[in-house]
């Protein structure tokens, strides 16, 4: 009985250090370098996407084709804002230099509000003025901005 167990013994130990097994094992490790690349690999895709968002969010509008309305506001500030007549979600502000997209919001008042989140920019217009508001530090940018159509009005 001794002599059976050490044959098996010996049997399972050269079972284990043979070629094929050696085989089976290769497997696992390439499967360890397998996660390793993958998540090597999606760690920059995932820094493009964000580089790329962020690149969109401070590309400046296309403003081809659309409605100009300029407003003259206090203190000697100025504001265009661009329709598209086409799709009136495509809205775009100049303010500052630059052109920026912004979204059109629905209001209960009828008042037009357009946004844009991540710069915190905020645009209402009512029909006898318009201002330009700074949501993240609570200020006013430009305040009592009226086009030539209002102004005329008044």
């Amino acid at each position: 009985m001794k002599k059976f167990l050490s044959i098996l013994m010996a049997a399972s130990i050269a079972l284990a250090m043979s070629p094929a097994s050696a085989e089976t094992a290769a497997p696992a490790p390439k499967k360890a370098d397998n996660k390793a690349e993958k998540k090597a690999e999606k760690k920059p895709a995932k820094k493009t996407t964000k580089k790329a968002a962020k690149e969109e969010e401070e590309a400046e509008a296309d403003v081809t084709g659309s409605i100009v309305t300029e407003y003259d506001c206090a203190e000697g500030h100025k504001i265009t804002v661009y329709r598209n007549p086409g799709n009136p979600q495509n809205v775009a502000l100049r303010w500052d230099k630059r052109i920026i997209p912004m979204t059109r919001v629905e209001t209960e008042s009828g008042a037009e509000r357009l946004e844009h989140k991540k710069r915190g920019l905020v645009f209402i217009g009512i029909p006898v003025k318009a201002m330009l508001l700074d949501a993240k530090r609570g200020r006013q940018l430009a305040n009592e901005c009226k086009s030539a159509e209002q102004a005329a009005a008044s």
